[in-house]
């Protein structure tokens, strides 16, 4: 049963932009509940600062979630296809964390269904 909070990011907040994801976080964030890593990005539309509502789509365009995320979009780029043991060794620890924790995070439409039901 979803929280007051994921109801409201769900239906109370306008996404400010989209990460796309790779097939695999698409996986990992529908079906396995995961947080979004920058490893799992593969482009970044929209203009958005940490802590604003977006949109995770798949390669398609389909909105399969929303969440807060923790980067300006300006900063994405330069995270994307990468590890956070990577980047917290090359850029600092401040950059060992998720694009989206999975605890600001809540599957939309179509995609909340097919979760509850067992599949991706």
């Amino acid at each position: 049963r979803p929280s007051t909070r994921q109801l409201w990011l769900a239906h109370a907040t306008a996404a400010r932009g989209s990460v796309v994801l790779d097939p695999g976080a698409v996986r990992a964030v529908a079906a396995g509940r995961a947080s979004l890593l920058p490893a799992g990005v593969v482009k970044v539309e929209g203009d958005f600062s940490a802590g604003d509502p977006v949109d995770l789509r798949d390669e398609d365009g389909t909105a399969i979630a929303r969440g807060l995320v923790n980067y300006d979009a300006g900063e994405i780029p330069d995270l994307m296809g990468r590890s956070t043991r990577w980047l917290a060794r090359e850029l600092g620890p401040e950059y060992e964390r998720e694009i989206v924790h999975r605890d600001d995070l809540v599957l939309l439409g179509a995609t909340r269904e097919r979760a509850h039901r067992g599949g991706a």
